[in-house]
């Protein structure tokens, strides 16, 4: 059932992103050159309001912390994302929206991208001894650092709490709304 469930909101997820234009390498190549935000509007209201259903959803106590994984913030994870960032500007799609352009007319570029995934994925993997001996993964390991102090078990950069994340997605969709089309003409 797990997998059904996992398979029926992939395609949920996938087709939103159809919907959006965020399968489409020029589309996100037009925000990332801050020509055409429509995408940046979308991506910050669905945080925003995310954001807030979680907190409502921890308000209410259908929400439990054990559902969430925070993941361990190092060097390796700001090197990483630095690389994933400048091949997303030079690609113009990211593991998501690779994925939904396979599906469309951008099947060539989706599936490269995935390819080039899975060879970062390998290469790390077959790396991963010699990194952390160099001090790349372990250095400047912060742990799990949160936001907002969600949980007693993970350091936070601010003692709010839920009322912190639910604020913070208020401003998230503000912003998407007040955000102008475009700040950079093609």
């Amino acid at each position: 059932m797990k997998i059904l469930l996992s398979i029926l909101l992939g395609g949920f997820f996938g087709y939103a992103l159809y919907k959006v234009q965020a399968t489409n390498p020029k589309k996100l190549l037009a925000m990332l050159r801050l020509e055409d935000l429509h995408l940046a509007k979308v991506i910050l209201f669905a945080i925003g309001f995310a954001s807030v259903l979680l907190s409502i959803a921890h308000a209410i106590g259908i929400f439990k912390i054990s559902h969430l994984s925070v993941k361990t913030l190092n060097l390796g994870v700001i090197i990483g994302g630095i690389i994933f960032g400048l091949g997303f500007g030079y690609a113009g799609t990211c593991p998501g929206t690779c994925v939904g352009a396979s599906g469309t007319n951008n099947l060539k570029k989706g599936l490269s991208a995935i390819i080039g995934g899975l060879v970062g994925a390998i290469t790390f993997t077959l790396s991963y001894g010699y990194l952390n001996n160099l001090g790349l993964i372990s250095g400047f390991d912060l742990g799990k650092l949160t936001l907002f102090k969600i949980s007693p078990n993970y350091p936070s950069l601010f003692n709010v709490g839920y009322m912190g994340l639910f604020l913070t997605g208020i401003l998230f969709m503000l912003v998407s709304y007040f955000l102008p089309k475009s700040i950079l003409k093609k």
